[in-house]
């Protein structure tokens, strides 16, 4: 009988598998997730991962919207990656914390009231966050050169 094992979840996985390239290799290869809908795109590039410090590139294309672009520097906690996101949107550059919950090859944005703190829109209660209700993003092979 196999009382005593199981097996890990997938998003263990996938979190062990970036740590092992962390660890390996001190150059992290890029990790992409997209969102690619009718008229919709969201790009998360995970760039680099130490310490549980996640850097990366976000890019929001949305339908009759501005193109928000920017980088964003956040930290893993458990399978959730709060970061502060860094963007240029309607000619002028903001940051705000943006959420993702990462489940196998998927990745789900977090939502919730936000509150302005010097001059940087953050989560009112991180830890009441809704995931599942918003965009979806795919594990993607990265494009080159980034």
């Amino acid at each position: 009988m196999a009382c005593g094992q199981r097996n890990g979840s997938n998003t263990d996985n996938f979190h062990d598998n970036v740590r092992d390239q962390s660890a390996s290799d001190p150059k992290v290869e890029n990790i992409c997730f997209a969102y690619l809908g009718e008229k919709d795109t969201v790009r998360l590039q995970i760039d680099q991962k130490a310490d549980g410090k996640v850097k990366g590139v976000l890019v929001y294309k949305l339908f009759e919207k501005d193109l928000n672009s920017g980088s964003f520097e956040g930290e893993m906690s458990g399978d959730t990656l709060i970061a502060e996101y860094s963007f240029a949107a309607e000619g002028k550059r903001s940051k705000r914390e943006v959420a993702f919950l990462f489940r196998d090859n998927l990745v789900l944005e977090g939502y919730g009231p936000v509150k302005e703190e010097d001059g940087v829109f953050r989560f009112e209660t991180p830890n009441e966050l809704e995931f599942g209700q918003g965009i979806q993003l795919l594990r993607i092979n990265c494009e080159g050169g980034g």
